[in-house]
């Protein structure tokens, strides 16, 4: 049986999750039966998870990435002081399994979103880095699936050897999805060979599981979902941290006050603890602020999906509810400040609704979204017949014959017809 780990993920962030989600059962749609690792950076309670998850933090990549555990004694004492000064326990005999993980595993798949580029710093692409050290040092084939890179551009003195330790360790990779075209150009800029484009995973497979496939317990939280044909808020710290904070809060507030007086039902969806703040501040600005309905809470990925298909268009500012949107047929007003938007929306034919956060023209965006809400059928009809292209191909079958281009390609390209077919007891199966 095959077994692959995933890394940069976490479970926390719904999107990193979606991307595992995506990954992991498009492989064993490919394979029937295969084990996949998830080393996850954040994680609440992995038991939780039907899938096994492993703490891959600062403690636990140093260890592996040095080879420490040939120190005699070392990682057990190393672990407990760890566990003391952290008050956690989540790395108890955590290494030694990560160590046979790694020894057994047939190969390495990345699916960071985005931490090498200056848009974070510095210290976000050297965890990247150290993935690739440590697939090298195990000697494993390791491909970093769709995500965004660069530009290089921090400003800082060491810009120059950084910039030559990341054409260094990117060589190493069977290959490099980037998921925009200014990542493509960034990466074949250092002279890298093995990069492609691709969109975002979520959006390109097919297949994504159900709610109840990947929690051991699962509680259906139906009633709490939002009223079909209602509009959708979806609101994202960065664009305050990003654009002018007061600005921001005052757009919002006219985009909601304006969908109520054009009698749409209106939900703010949080499911990010640092936004509940902001949400208040925004709703304090709103007359009628009582029409506004909230969904909040602890939702997996999967049912994020489910709740946004039930809006008629939503606004929006997280990249993957944007995806989760267009994977549902969904319009999305995009409030943004990077090429991930524009070039997302552009697969589907919807420029015309992305605006620069950084540059907000309120008149402009108002005006985008009373159009939306004029236009929202067809702007439906345009994405899901988008979509139908985008889907038809697969990026992980892709990766996959990269891994063993000469052995691969019939079987899997077979097997992988056949699962899908069949459905292989997964949810949302699209068929062509």
């Amino acid at each position: 049986m095959k077994v692959f780990i995933i890394t940069g993920i976490q479970m926390r962030n719904k999107g990193s999750q979606a991307m595992f989600l995506s990954l992991s059962y498009s492989l064993k749609s490919i394979y029937g039966e295969c084990e996949v690792i998830g080393f996850a950076d954040r994680y609440d309670s992995p038991e939780q998870y039907t899938f096994p998850l492993f703490p891959y933090d600062d403690y636990t990549r140093n260890v592996l990435k040095y080879g420490l555990h040939k120190v005699p004694f070392l990682v057990p004492i190393l672990t407990h002081f760890v566990a003391r000064l952290r008050k956690s326990g989540k790395w108890h005999n955590k290494i030694p399994k990560m160590r046979n993980a790694l020894l057994k595993a047939d190969a390495i798949f990345d699916a960071s979103g985005y931490t090498l580029g200056s848009g974070w710093p510095k210290k976000s692409g050297r965890i990247l880095l150290d993935t690739i050290r440590i697939a090298r040092r195990y000697d494993k084939k390791i491909i970093l699936m769709p995500q965004s890179f660069g530009p290089f551009d921090w400003g800082e003195k060491d810009d120059s050897d950084f910039t030559d330790d990341v054409k260094k360790e990117l060589s190493y990779p069977i290959k490099i999805y980037a998921r925009e075209r200014e990542g493509y150009e960034c990466l074949t800029s250092l002279g890298l060979r093995n990069v492609e484009l691709s969109a975002d995973m979520v959006i390109r497979e097919k297949i994504f599981p159900k709610t109840c496939q990947i929690c051991a317990e699962y509680k259906d939280n139906e009633k709490i979902y939002p009223k079909q044909n209602s509009v959708g808020f979806i609101i994202n710290k960065n664009v305050f941290r990003i654009g002018d904070a007061s600005a921001v809060i005052d757009l919002y507030a006219r985009m909601l006050e304006q969908l109520l007086e054009s009698d749409e039902q209106v939900y703010i969806l949080n499911t990010a603890t640092a936004d509940t703040d902001l949400v208040k501040q925004v709703l304090k600005r709103v007359n009628n602020s009582q029409k506004v309905r909230l969904i909040s809470g602890e939702y997996s990925s999967p049912e994020l999906i489910d709740i946004i298909a039930r809006f008629k268009f939503v606004v929006a500012s997280r990249y993957h509810s944007v995806v989760f949107a267009y994977r549902s047929g969904v319009p999305a007003v995009i409030l943004g400040w990077a090429s991930k938007y524009t070039d997302l929306a552009a697969l589907f034919q919807q420029q015309d609704y992305v605006f620069d956060i950084r540059r907000p023209d309120a008149e402009q965006i108002l005006e985008g979204v009373k159009k939306m809400g004029a236009n929202y059928e067809d702007e439906a009809k345009r994405i899901k017949l988008s979509l139908k292209g985008v889907q038809s191909t697969s990026v992980v079958l892709q990766a996959v014959r990269a891994l063993d281009e000469q052995a691969l390609p019939a079987t899997v390209a077979s097997r992988h017809e056949i699962a899908s077919s069949r459905g292989s007891g997964l949810a949302n199966v699209v068929t062509p």
